[in-house]
């Protein structure tokens, strides 16, 4: 093969790459207001706490250690994440409840 084909193939692996990370990336940010799923990222982490302090509304328990509340993203996002907590989208589907 010449080094131009296996270059040019190289770079297009790397576009659909990039683009399905970036599909990826959008469908877990969380939205600017509303429902979202909050995850510790060690277990020992007060995320009720962090939430309440954040004035977020504890609405379900998510997967694992996580928690589902309802609040402002800006309020949420680099507070929480700062604290070792990830703020990600919360689809009903996805989090097993029907609310």
């Amino acid at each position: 093969m010449p080094r131009n084909t296996v270059l040019a193939t190289l770079l297009i692996v790397v576009q659909i790459g990039a683009g399905m990370a970036s599909l990826a990336l959008l469908a877990f940010a969380p939205p600017a207001r509303g429902e979202m799923l909050l995850v510790p990222m060690t277990d020992d982490l007060p995320v009720a706490r962090l939430a309440r302090n954040a004035d977020a509304a504890l609405v379900d328990r998510g997967p694992g250690a996580g928690l589902i509340v309802r609040g402002d993203r800006e309020a949420l996002f680099w507070p929480l994440l700062r604290a070792g907590v990830l703020t990600m989208a919360a689809p009903a589907g996805g989090c097993g409840g029907d609310r």
